[in-house]
């Protein structure tokens, strides 16, 4: 039996070696791996701790929780409409938000545009930066139409705006359009993110819409590609669509 937290950590990375394990891939349960190291859970947690400092594992809670095996990097699933917060916590992150800007305005023309406008209408913006683990990871600007959310400036948002959509204003999402693209980051950009200017970015264009097609969200987000992996799941031609989470 392993008593020597430097050598149970060697143990647990031949065996994510040994079954050719990729980043993501579930190592096990705590118990399940206790039982197969032959090890207390006590000196699991232990080693299994020095690894996740090291960025080598991830530990989640719940029903398809475990040990997953990592490399730092947040996973960022293009198949569901899921919003940051409920993606870093499903992760094992602790997440943080924090409000930059947030205004009432006449729509632009790109806002009219995407979100089914008509000239003169109002809509309500708003910019955060997200972070995880205490360190900065997106930076999300989110229009929304006033005339489907008044008196939206009244409240918090911080939290999860799908949710307060669903819980105030009955809105929910059906599902998003969204372009992918890479770009550097502007000065701007690199000083609320904490990169250096011209870092690489994922820049996202999103617009999510009700079951109607009604657009609800015009989005434009910047993730740090050093700290995001991007995966998506592809379907055949027999496929059912999920019903998607209601967070952002």
């Amino acid at each position: 039996m392993a008593r020597d937290p430097s050598e149970l950590v060697e143990r647990i990375r031949r065996v994510i070696a040994r079954s050719e394990l990729r980043v993501g891939d579930r190592i096990g349960s705590e118990r399940g791996m206790a039982e197969q190291l032959d090890v207390p859970r006590s000196a699991l947690r232990e080693a299994l701790e020095e690894l996740e400092s090291r960025d080598e594992i991830r530990r989640t809670m719940g029903r398809t929780g475990g040990v997953f095996v990592a490399d730092g990097k947040i996973e960022r699933q293009l198949n569901t409409v899921t919003g940051v917060p409920d993606m870093l916590r499903q992760q094992g992150y602790v997440s943080e938000t924090v409000v930059l800007d947030e205004e009432l305005g006449l729509a632009t023309a790109s806002e009219q545009r995407n979100l089914g406008l008509a000239d003169g209408e109002s809509v309500f913006r708003l910019r955060r930066r997200r972070d995880a683990a205490g360190i900065p990871l997106s930076l999300d600007t989110m229009v929304l139409p006033m005339r489907l959310v008044p008196g939206f400036e009244r409240h918090d948002h911080a939290g999860s705006i799908y949710r307060l959509l669903a819980e105030e204003y009955r809105l929910e999402t059906a599902h998003a359009d969204e372009t992918i693209d890479v770009t550097a980051a502007t000065a701007e950009q690199a000083a609320i993110l904490g990169v250096d200017e011209g870092a690489p970015l994922f820049e996202i264009w999103r617009v999510t819409v009700d079951a109607g097609d009604r657009p609800l969200e015009f989005s434009h987000d910047f993730f740090r590609a050093d700290r995001t992996r991007v995966s998506l799941r592809r379907s055949g031609s027999r496929w059912k669509r999920a019903a998607p989470p209601a967070s952002r």
